[in-house]
């Protein structure tokens, strides 16, 4: 097995490299004078917005999935067994948001990858109508190149992303108060 991948090249040798943006949300504001502007031009401005919301959005996947195990390990610790869980309506109901918030998250990714898949189908076989379209589009508030129902599909993901888990674990403590 070959393993010359996971040796650097010498550094010497090595060929000067862009800086890497810093993940997550930036407000360089130390590097801005008084007579400055933060952002360069309104589409700088508007990538630093879309970056942000691709930040925080990750963000929003990441700890609710996190927040989701965290509510039926807490279920599991708190009621000792399966049947811990189940003597209490509400430890079966925070349990079972959980999994109806993941199972939603499994379909609704899914669905957004095949809603995606078709929308570069659509643009890769006619690409003048995708340029004609851009040129119709660009500077209007809808959301192309995407469509209504990839948008709406992101935002409804988002709302259970962000409530179904919060949900679960107000019952975990409901079932835990009650115990």
């Amino acid at each position: 097995m070959e393993t010359w991948w996971l040796m650097d090249p010498v550094p010497a040798t090595r060929a000067p490299q862009e800086p890497t943006p810093p993940i997550g949300p930036v407000a360089p504001l130390s590097t801005v004078s008084a007579t400055e502007t933060l952002y360069p031009s309104p589409a700088e401005a508007l990538r630093a917005v879309r970056d942000d919301y691709l930040y925080w959005t990750g963000k929003l996947s990441d700890t609710s999935l996190q927040l989701s195990y965290a509510v039926i390990a807490a279920n599991w610790a708190a009621f000792g067994s399966v049947n811990g869980v189940l003597a209490s309506i509400w430890s079966k109901f925070s349990v079972g948001l959980v999994i109806v918030a993941l199972g939603l998250s499994v379909v609704g990714a899914k669905w957004m990858g095949e809603s995606l898949r078709r929308r570069i189908e659509y643009a890769e076989t006619d690409t003048s109508r995708w340029k004609a379209e851009f040129e119709d589009n660009a500077g209007k508030g809808n959301p192309w190149p995407f469509t209504g129902a990839i948008d709406s599909l992101g935002r409804g993901m988002r709302e259970a992303r962000t409530w179904l888990p919060l949900v679960a674990g107000l019952l975990f403590v409901i079932a835990l108060v009650r115990r």
